[in-house]
């Protein structure tokens, strides 16, 4: 009996040490070979038990609650009314600056601090960041915990993960889990596309709250499901703490976010477009139009690429590339692979800085009139038909939109506005924003197999 209580010591203590060195791996492989002598059950429960509150134990200083004051808006019976709201957060660094949701903090009038050792500070909003729902807060303390902060990139699907929370009249709360998933994307939660998914749950009053990894770092920050329901379904996410340290780091060093501007438009990879470009999925961000003097145009994206790796990360959507372009770090050198002509191509370049482009009004114009448009290269015009013929292809209309009400459909060539030609998207845009808000617009199309037609595009007038 002594010898086995002198086995267990040795083995509980070799196992703290494992814990310590965050060695997950080798606590794994030590487990399975010491059960094969001591109880299996009890032995493994006592282990991964012990594990989970010394993280917890470990963490709860740097995990905060958050109280606001809201103010109810546009209300003239409710005028002056106050709604309170709580959730919770994370302390960054020891200058007192605290990481959560924006959602959390959204239309606060006061906003209050509540420690681990209960002490309560008002804190000032920092910077708040809609597109990833990250908000930085900053109050002044003295002595503050900073959490340990880990590598979202490195997290592996399986990977055990502690949410941790911080209500007020409960204390902290944990629940478990494990990464069911990442680089989460189309939820449309916001503008940011690229989360973490654990089955851990995740109760509102720990929205901004800290998810943890078995080595006690903090690998991302809990966030909104996508969907505001009642009950549990096995999906709760967090942005990815990479994300979260940069959205952070710009507000603290420059008083605002800076993103990356890879300079492409760019559309999703239709079954479509899969098929009339001969590609073997529809993975991928096609690239209609590139920006002069961009990223991309540096890098020499063509349009018609198709990009399938950033950074060294396979995309799964347009979405997912343009979250991951946004949080790149400003002048960072980097590898683009891109699909052309069935060949894979890996470019060079350099991330700038986003800017108030003309691409971006490019896609607000074209999303207004309910188009998706892309330049008609060697190969599209071969399988659609269009071979020697110079134009715009129309690759998607959104239903009861302005283009859908004037008969244009998927596959449409347009050639003409205002009975002068176009042959790029630069050059539609250009001759739309020169007649925008003042009349109607005249296309003139051609249909594969089909006589041409003109068209009238309604525009919507704006007051």
């Amino acid at each position: 009996m002594k010898k086995r209580e002198r086995q267990v010591k040795l083995t509980l203590t070799n196992i703290l040490f494992l814990l310590r060195c965050g060695r997950s791996y080798l606590l794994i492989i030590s487990i399975l070979f010491l059960t094969s002598s001591l109880p299996h059950e009890s032995f493994a429960n006592k282990v991964l038990s012990d594990t989970f509150v010394s993280i917890v134990k470990n963490s709860k200083a740097s995990v905060v609650n958050i109280r606001t004051t809201k103010i109810l808006k546009n209300n003239a019976q409710n005028r002056g009314f106050r709604i309170k709201g709580q959730g919770s957060g994370v302390v960054y660094n020891k200058k007192g600056f605290i990481v959560t949701n924006k959602h959390v903090i959204k239309n606060a009038g006061e906003i209050v601090i509540r420690l681990y050792d209960g002490s309560e500070y008002k804190a000032e909003i920092v910077g708040t960041d809609k597109r990833s729902d990250i908000a930085v807060l900053r109050i002044d303390a003295e002595g503050l915990t900073p959490a340990k902060f880990g590598n979202s990139d490195s997290l592996e699907l399986g990977e055990i993960v502690l949410a941790i929370g911080n209500p007020v009249g409960l204390g902290q709360t944990v629940t478990s889990g494990i990464i069911s998933a990442k680089g989460t994307s189309n939820l449309q939660i916001t503008g940011f596309e690229d989360f973490v998914q654990t089955d851990a749950t995740i109760n509102p009053d720990s929205y901004g709250g800290p998810l943890i990894n078995m080595d006690g770092e903090v690998v991302g920050i809990s966030t909104l499901p996508p969907e505001q329901t009642a009950g549990y379904f096995g999906i709760s996410l967090a942005i990815p703490i990479n994300v979260v340290n940069k959205t952070t780091e710009d507000f603290i060093k420059h008083g605002k976010i800076t993103r990356g501007w890879l300079g492409v438009t760019a559309q999703p990879v239709t079954r479509e477009l899969q098929k009339a470009l001969g590609l073997k999925n529809d993975l991928g961000a096609l690239v209609s139009d590139i920006e002069p003097g961009s990223s991309a145009s540096n890098a020499g994206v063509k349009s018609g690429d198709v990009i399938i790796k950033y950074n060294g990360k396979e995309i799964k959507n347009i979405l997912h590339l343009r979250s991951l372009v946004k949080g790149t770090e400003i002048n960072k050198e980097l590898e683009i692979t891109v699909l052309r002509d069935g060949q894979e191509l890996t470019l060079n370049t350099v991330i700038l800085e986003a800017k108030k482009s003309e691409t971006r009004s490019k896609n607000d114009l074209f999303r207004k009139l309910g188009l998706v448009v892309q330049n008609l290269t060697g190969k599209l015009s071969i399988n659609l038909g269009y071979k020697d013929e110079k134009g715009v292809i129309i690759t998607d209309v959104q239903q009861g939109s302005s283009a859908s009400k004037a008969g244009l459909t998927t596959g449409d060539l347009i050639v003409e506005i205002q009975h002068k030609p176009v042959t790029s998207i630069d050059e539609l845009y250009q001759s739309i924003l020169k007649i925008q808000n003042e009349e109607d617009i005249l296309m003139f199309i051609k249909r594969s197999g089909k006589s041409s037609k003109f068209i009238i595009l309604k525009q919507k007038k704006d007051v």
